[in-house]
């Protein structure tokens, strides 16, 4: 087991960034430090090893630069303090400088420490964004805490980037302040549909985004609605044509009891009717013999 300590001073000219972390057998690698570089700055990235348990002397350490080694050494281990410390320094002066840097110490489990250095990212609140013909919409980056030198908008056209200012047409307008930067679109047509990126312009280089637009036609816009209609208008259909067949299986089976109650209901009328016709029968006999 071993503890690992880094401490943080930041400074324009000269910057030393350390960290404190604690090492363990089989625990997953540590969280990097993040440190963010606007201007050309000496860097200084140290790493304090202390050594909990027994190890065997010497102890090699070493600097990697997203994953490549880029500095090696050995260190006799001094069995009364417990401490090895290690030290990587170099100038930050543009955007290839910046990556992931690790010190490693070959104990048993392996110790490390974990620097992310960068040029501040910049965020959007969409990365996509989809609006119809003809409406007004305003992409937006910012830069938490640090001021840009100054920012630039730009589209993609058939693979290249075209740079976009206030006199790009008249549906164009960019409002920058700060660490905030606007573009706004007017009267969207589908040829607005592209890629724009935002980048902030620092003293070492830039930090970009790339947000997407896409603009669908009125039609299209439509579609979705008629559909809706388009379903709500079959299900009606449907159930009316359902209640319809109900109803005449209905009508069909109150038709088929009908009949035989109105025969039942006629027997004595039939009898009736028979009595009168053998009476008259009687009374033409009997005029007849006379």
């Amino acid at each position: 087991m071993a503890g690992l300590i880094i401490k943080q001073t930041p400074s324009v000219i000269f910057l030393l960034v350390s960290f404190w972390v604690q090492v363990e057998s089989g625990s997953s690698r540590p969280k990097p430090i993040t440190v963010n570089i606007t201007k050309v700055t000496k860097i200084v990235l140290s790493c304090n090893l202390t050594l909990l348990t027994a190890h065997k002397s010497p102890i090699t350490g070493m600097w990697e630069k997203d994953g490549n080694k880029i500095d090696k050494r050995e260190f006799d281990f001094d069995q009364n303090t417990s401490h090895l410390f290690q030290n990587y320094e170099f100038d930050f002066q543009n955007g290839s400088d910046a990556g992931n840097y690790t010190c490693v110490f070959d104990t048993n489990p392996k110790s490390e420490g974990r620097f992310e250095v960068q040029i501040p990212p910049i965020w959007t609140k969409n990365i996509n964004e989809i609006r119809s013909d003809g409406d007004h919409i305003n992409l937006t980056c910012k830069s938490d805490r640090y001021t840009p030198l100054y920012w630039i908008w730009s589209k993609e056209v058939k693979g290249s980037k075209v740079t976009l200012n206030n006199e790009t047409g008249d549906r164009y307008y960019i409002h920058s302040l700060g660490n905030k930067s606007s573009l706004l679109i007017k009267s969207l047509i589908m040829d607005n549909t592209t890629y724009y990126h935002c980048d902030a312009v620092y003293e070492v280089g830039f930090s970009g985004l790339r947000i997407h637009l896409k603009v669908n036609s009125l039609v299209a816009a439509v579609i979705p609605f008629v559909c809706i209609v388009a379903e709500v208008l079959v299900l009606v259909i449907f159930i009316l044509v359902c209640e319809r067949k109900m109803k005449q299986k209905e009508n069909l089976a109150e038709g088929e009891k009908i009949p035989e109650k109105l025969t039942i209901d006629e027997l004595p009328d039939v009898t009736e009717n028979g009595a009168r016709h053998r009476k008259v029968e009687s009374t033409s006999v009997q005029e007849m013999q006379n």
